[in-house]
């Protein structure tokens, strides 16, 4: 083999052993620089259709479960990131009434209301717990005492506070 081959083939091979020995010590804080660092990496802008794909207990759950994808463009919607949740949490959903949709709308284009009850840097309630659902490093936490008025997205950097949308509004 050349040398020039030979040293490519080295220096590649050292660099996987770099980069799978940085990665699980999180060295130089190299996933905390992913673009699912912090909430607001991961949803502004929010994701298009088909959205990102979450899972549960380690095990990558369909849409009808968990789904966060852009409002519709055609409503002028698509800065919101929705987010659909089977209700209770856990729970495949195949119409709205079995469901919750939260919302993270920074901008009011859904409606003002969820702007402005959207908290950027929320700081979880001591009752918060882990719902299961995982993208990445970011969770999904549930209050009891305020689930049934918003949902905690929370990431390595901090967490959000998504409001819920009650009753849901939809556009033709």
């Amino acid at each position: 083999m050349p040398w020039p081959r030979l040293r490519a083939v080295i220096l590649g091979a050292l660099a996987i052993v770099l980069v799978a020995s940085i990665w699980p010590l999180n060295l130089f804080e190299v996933r905390a620089r992913s673009p699912l660092a912090s909430v607001a990496s991961a949803f502004g802008p929010a994701p298009s259709y088909p959205g990102y794909r979450w899972s549960r207990d380690g095990r990558e759950v369909i849409a009808f479960e968990l789904d966060t994808i852009a409002g519709p463009s055609h409503c002028h919607w698509e800065t919101a990131t929705m987010l659909f949740i089977g209700w209770p949490p856990g729970t495949v959903s195949t119409s709205s009434a079995g469901a919750r949709t939260y919302i993270r709308d920074p901008q009011g284009v859904y409606a003002p209301a969820y702007r402005d009850r959207l908290d950027l840097h929320a700081t979880l309630p001591a009752d918060a717990t882990p719902t299961g659902y995982r993208l990445g490093p970011i969770e999904l936490y549930l209050s009891p005492t305020d689930q049934d008025e918003a949902i905690y997205v929370v990431a390595p950097s901090g967490a959000e506070r998504w409001p819920r949308v009650d009753p849901l509004r939809l556009c033709a």
